[in-house]
């Protein structure tokens, strides 16, 4: 055995064994004193004490030799699904999904295990639906409260309604939110609303949890969304606490939002994290993964599927000697039914339905969205906007809206506004602004940079090369018919989010004679009422060589 203490000297001359010296036997008569008396329940009391003595450090060698199974449920990229959504098979029909059916799965997997369970959140909570968004994310955290949440990470879109109403959702929650990578740029430490870490206690076992909101937030949300925040590598935040978490904790956790790629990097990087619980990717990641000795899991997205780790802790050992790999992640059915929630999710529903049931046209055809270039559905939504009138004095020009923002698609058929407003779920409003033709190159040279085109446009067309260098991969462009005029100023409809330099497209921000308008789905939503049926496609607008 390895000490720091330097080892004991063996005696050159050992004493010789003494006799042992005993107290004079005392003799009792058949009728004892009161010193007799008092004598005797001393006795009886010092055994009683060394009873209880060695009873307490059997059981502590006991509670400290054997094993605990740790029950880590966990969800991430919720969205704001509170609604369960109805599944048919044949003649046969059930729930998927919603909040009511997954705190249902929550009480009936925490009654199986009640001293030793945590149940954990990956990030992008309330953001993504009407009714929550309606809200601004209360009913999703009221939904969690009821829950019992142990904790949860801010994802990226938590910050989609301002720091003021994250603010607000962490102040509502019961359990703190965590992001150790997030800091002040004032000071340099955590803002006072999050926390980087927690220690809590299951039953006798200390577990930590370190959080990781996504690196890459300010380049994807409104900068006013995350001003005077910092966003840190993943890396060099749990770098930072983990020795101090490790010296607490026996089982150490990353709540992250940050990706599974780079979860996997992390867990390959930094040694000594035990489970990285992890969002921002929607991978229903069925098996849990295992690099190195981290082990990682993530629960896809939308409040559809919902994990559950099983960690086995030696306690003797001090480590997780086996955990749950298969079937970790599982769909959410509405087999169990929490009725509280659901009680609360039907009453927001019926005051939503009237607003979001409402028809306001129809697609003769389906309308996928796009990750990237030009798509049917694009088309109609920049269409919307450059036919809105809402530049001002001087009509727009081009129209302009991220491939990213548009976040479902349309089904052939009855369009709703609820349909609509998943399409078009974040508040986006209408900004116009004057920029040159040398601007609009630029910005068009940073979409093509990473995907092949990342704006979706109307009144113009751009063709693109991407095995050129960076800054000549733009190889024409034309507006209202003609070619771009690098020196002519353009009127240019867009988005809010972009104008303020959102995915990294800071050419916007140069902008001058900023007007804003109406919310881009109601933009939208008026101009399907005016053209329905409409029936979009592609036409050459964007065209990649």
């Amino acid at each position: 055995m390895v000490s720091g203490f330097p080892p004991a000297k063996r005696a050159e001359n050992p004493p010789q064994e003494r006799a042992l010296l005993l107290p004079p036997a005392h003799h009792y008569s058949l009728h004892p004193t009161i010193g007799d008396q008092i004598m005797m329940k001393r006795v009886l009391l010092i055994g009683l004490i060394a009873l209880a003595i060695v009873a307490a450090a059997l059981g502590s060698l006991w509670l400290s030799s054997g094993s605990v199974t740790v029950s880590v449920i966990h969800t991430n990229d919720m969205h704001g699904y509170v609604e369960a959504e109805t599944v048919k098979v044949g003649s046969q029909s059930f729930t998927m999904g919603g909040m009511a059916n997954v705190v249902g799965n929550i009480d009936r997997w925490r009654a199986a295990n009640p001293d030793h369970t945590l149940v954990l959140d990956a990030g992008d909570i309330w953001q993504g639906t009407f009714i929550s968004s309606r809200s601004q994310g209360e009913i999703m955290i009221d939904a969690m409260n009821i829950a019992g949440y142990t904790a949860a990470v801010p994802g990226n879109h938590d910050f989609d309604f301002g720091q003021d109403v994250l603010k607000a959702r962490v102040a509502q929650a019961h359990f703190p939110f965590l992001a150790a990578n997030i800091i002040e740029e004032a000071t340099g430490r955590t803002p006072p609303f999050l926390k980087p870490y927690l220690i809590t206690k299951v039953g006798n076992i200390r577990v930590g949890i370190i959080g990781l909101g996504y690196p890459g937030t300010p380049f994807i949300t409104k900068p006013s969304n995350v001003a005077g925040l910092q966003f840190l590598s993943g890396a060099e935040a749990v770098n930072h606490y983990l020795d101090g978490v490790r010296r607490q904790a026996d089982i150490v956790i990353v709540l992250s939002h940050m990706g599974m790629d780079e979860d996997e990097k992390l867990a390959s990087t930094v040694a000594g994290i035990d489970v990285i619980v992890g969002g921002h990717s929607h991978i229903v990641q069925t098996n849990a993964k295992q690099v190195g000795q981290t082990i990682i899991v993530q629960a896809g997205s939308n409040a559809q599927y919902i994990g559950k780790l099983d960690l086995v802790y030696d306690r003797l050992h001090h480590k997780v000697t086996s955990f749950t790999r298969a079937n970790e992640v599982v769909p959410v059915v509405g087999t169990t039914v929490n009725a509280a929630v659901e009680q609360m999710v039907q009453k927001k529903a019926a005051e939503a339905a009237e607003i979001l049931t409402k028809p306001i046209g129809e697609t003769l055809v389906d309308l996928d969205n796009c990750y990237a270039g030009e798509c049917p559905l694009g088309n109609l939504v920049a269409d919307a906007m450059l036919a809105a009138g809402q530049a001002d004095a001087h009509p727009a020009d081009v129209a302009m809206h991220n491939n990213s923002g548009l976040r479902a698609r349309l089904a052939r058929g009855m369009i709703t506004y609820g349909n609509l407003f998943q399409v078009l779920p974040f508040g986006n409003v209408m900004t116009a602004l004057d920029l040159t033709g040398e601007q609009i190159l630029a910005i068009l040279e940073k979409t093509v940079s990473g995907r092949p085109g990342n704006l979706v446009v109307s009144g113009m067309t751009y063709s693109f090369d991407q095995t050129r260098p960076a800054g000549s991969r733009i190889t024409r462009v034309t507006i209202r018919g003609k070619p771009l005029d690098r020196q002519a100023v353009y009127r240019v409809q867009t988005i809010d989010y972009l104008a303020a330099g959102g995915d990294g497209q800071e050419t916007f921000k140069q902008g001058k004679n900023v007007v804003y308008g109406d919310p881009v789905v109601d933009v939208v939503a008026e101009y399907i009422r005016q053209h329905s049926p409409v029936q979009p496609r592609i036409e050459g607008r964007i065209l990649p060589r």
